[in-house]
């Protein structure tokens, strides 16, 4: 399971997570944000997108007094065929061939 966009494989809890969800290692994922700009897409384009699921990274933080901690951030990844099929029926157009 990779990010189509960026090529990274998917790793940790998030691989269990997408299993879960009924995916398998054939299917490829993005951000909202990804698709938008990498597709050059409007959010009314992709419109009733539905996320595939909701994965977590670890990420750095400062906290109040300048000390730095590992904090998880939350998000929400979406299934290359299903995103093809939205935009290409919001668009009124065949689906959308490759990446």
């Amino acid at each position: 399971m990779i990010n189509f966009i960026t090529n990274h494989e998917y790793t940790g809890c998030n691989i269990a997570t997408l299993y879960e969800a009924g995916y398998d290692d054939s299917n490829e994922f993005a951000t909202f944000n990804q698709v938008r700009k990498a597709w050059n897409l409007s959010g009314k384009e992709l419109k009733g997108a539905k996320a595939a699921a909701r994965l977590m990274t670890i990420v750095l933080k400062k906290d109040k007094e300048g000390k730095e901690k590992k904090v998880p951030k939350y998000f929400s990844v979406f299934e290359l065929s299903e995103l093809q099929a939205i935009v290409a029926s919001n668009s009124g157009e065949h689906e959308i061939v490759g990446r």
